[in-house]
């Protein structure tokens, strides 16, 4: 009796879990199946607050599939997907010539950086591109093992057209390079690339809006030519890692330098905590030492500079047909820096200011707060000395994470342990007092709903006695009050119980009786069934069923049990009195016959 009530009680939990049209936590499987399966137009939906632990990449496979969390949340009930493949940088790749109209939405995806540290020639967090209209939109995305947190791939034919990349919080995202462990030959580092991307954009007539993007280390948004493509409304932030340049118009590949219509506006870039070398670049040579490439035909206009930690604001070199207009600085705004040991000697770069241009190299319509100066390479400048120490790369080589995985220089394994502060998640604290506070309301909400239902209407609480006693006193009365309903359940089911009791024993002594009623007239059953199934109805129906279901004995009903014999009791009754009709009419209308 209890265990049907509490069936009842949850059935119709199990039922809505059974329903569920989203993937709970898991791995990447199961996203996989979905997708190959599917084919095109699959959505795959995460359950809300689920975590997928991805041993691979999760790969797109055809046209208009979706990949996002059940109600397109934006907050932290976005399902979570960590990379913890030994060798993996990539959590999702949708970049094949089929992959157009492909959707990735409402998803935290932790490339784990810090844990498995960085993958040499590592690919991007998100790989989309080679395809047309795309959208990345309302994702966070953090910590790549790769070179970039999201790229947009121009296609094996430069065919991507038409991507979305939308309100997306991005970072933080690679390490600063350091010389004495990434050696000094930046376009070969030995153990991988420690910086990374926030956005690099290689897809033509795309838009990046209202994305935020902190603490990148290579380039907060960086377009590789891309025309056709609008940049706007994003927020870029330094906070604790040094940047080289917060938005990059500097690539010559794989477009040729063709940024034709590519617009860069409304933009705010953000140096306040961390070291921001340039905040906006243009042209190969003011990044690199490329002097033989020339980039054109952007419009950059209408951005602002806020925060003290600037090298420049905007450097400009090997552009041309670009129109730089009404960018403006904030109150706040600083520039500084110190010159880096890959820094020009003969000549040398201008010092650190709001606006450089290098007229030399550079052609187009420009604002009048640029000044002419030497360009090249300018993100060899280094942040500025603190108390006359020069500044030092920060790293993950240095956290509590990557010491675990490092060899010690004897050969031998760290095993020091990592203090609780440097290793706790603080997204698994926050989700653990949410998930505590909710609990406390719930209790108090319940607290209250029993002082209501067991608090008499004509109780008043005495006097200076204190709060605390009549909730106690509160708390006897609701249990006193549950002991008495279970001693009134437990006695109605005594006596249900009974009642089943007794109807089984009146089964049991019918069942007797009939089994009794057979035995003694079996022979006349026997004969009834026979008849019946000589009959011209019983030929046909034995010819369109089975031989072996064509007759059913009596032993086949006795097997039953009592409930089989009150069941052949019934059929053998019916089958004799339309035995007994029958042979009424055929004496009925012989006896006729004879008369006339």
């Amino acid at each position: 009796m209890l265990l049907s009530s509490l069936a009842l009680v949850f059935l119709p939990i199990v039922l809505a879990a059974r329903g569920r049209a989203c993937l709970p936590s898991g791995d990447e499987r199961a996203i996989n199946e979905a997708f190959q399966q599917g084919g095109s137009a699959t959505q795959v939906v995460l359950c809300a607050g689920s975590t997928h632990l991805l041993n691979d990449t999760i790969r797109f496979t055809s046209s208009r599939q979706t990949l996002t969390t059940e109600g397109n949340p934006k907050g932290r009930d976005r399902a979570m997907l960590v990379v913890k493949g030994e060798d993996q940088a990539v959590a999702i790749k949708a970049d094949c010539a089929d992959c157009s109209f492909a959707t990735i939405r409402s998803l935290i995806i932790d490339g784990n950086r810090p844990e498995m540290l960085r993958v040499v020639k590592g690919g991007a967090l998100i790989e989309i591109g080679n395809a047309e209209t795309q959208t990345v939109r309302d994702c966070r995305l953090y910590e790549p093992r790769g070179w970039s947190c999201l790229h947009v791939r121009e296609g094996d034919r430069l065919n991507c057209r038409k991507a979305r990349i939308v309100a997306n919080d991005i970072g933080p995202c690679g390490e600063e390079w350091d010389d004495e462990y990434d050696g000094e030959d930046e376009t070969n580092p030995v153990n991988g690339n420690p910086r990374a991307d926030g956005i690099s954009l290689a897809c033509q007539d795309s838009y990046v809006e209202r994305n935020v993007v902190t603490d990148a280390t290579d380039g907060a948004i960086v377009i590789f030519g891309s025309s056709g493509s609008e940049i706007r409304d994003n927020q870029i932030f330094t906070r604790t890692r040094v940047l080289l340049g917060g938005i990059n118009l500097v690539d010559y590949d794989p477009y040729k330098g063709d940024y034709f219509g590519v617009k860069v506006h409304h933009n705010a870039i953000h140096a306040h905590g961390g070291y921001l070398k340039a905040g906006i670049v243009i042209g190969p040579s003011a990044w690199s030492d490329d002097t033989n490439n020339v980039v054109h035909s952007a419009w950059v206009t209408d951005n602002t500079f806020h925060g003290g930690h600037f090298g420049y604001a905007m450097v400009v070199a090997s552009a041309e047909r670009f129109t730089v207009l009404r960018n403006e600085l904030g109150d706040d705004v600083g520039f500084g820096g110190a010159i880096g040991v890959r820094c020009p000697k003969s000549p040398p770069n201008a010092p650190p200011m709001p606006f450089l241009l290098d007229k030399a190299s550079a052609e187009g319509n420009f604002q009048d707060e640029f000044v002419n100066g030497m360009v090249q390479h300018v993100i060899c400048l280094d942040p500025p000395p603190i108390d006359g120490v020069p500044y030092k790369p920060w790293r993950l080589r240095d956290s509590p994470h990557a010491k675990k995985r490092s060899d010690l220089d004897d050969g031998q394994k760290a095993i020091t342990e990592t203090t609780l502060e440097s290793s706790f998640d603080s997204r698994l604290a926050e989700a653990v007092v949410l998930y505590q506070q909710r609990v406390m309301t719930r209790l108090n909400g319940l607290n209250d709903k029993l002082e209501r239902h067991n608090r008499p209407a004509d109780s008043d609480v005495t006097a200076g006695e204190p709060a605390i006693s009549e909730r106690g006193k509160t708390g006897i009365r609701a249990i006193d009050g549950l002991e008495r309903k279970m001693g009134v359940y437990e006695s109605q089911e005594k006596s249900l119980q009974n009642e089943l009791d007794a109807l089984g024993r009146e089964i049991n002594d019918l069942s007797k009786r009939f089994r009794k009623a057979t035995a003694d007239h079996k022979p006349i059953l026997s004969e009834l069934f026979n008849s019946v199934n000589l009959l011209p109805m019983s030929q046909h129906l034995r010819q369109r069923q089975p031989a072996k279901q064509a007759f059913i004995s009596w032993d086949a009903f006795s097997k039953l049990g009592p409930v089989g014999i009150m069941l052949g009791s019934g059929t053998l009754l019916i089958f004799v009195l339309f035995l007994v009709r029958r042979l009424r009419r055929r004496s009925t209308r012989s006896s006729k016959d004879k008369t006339f």
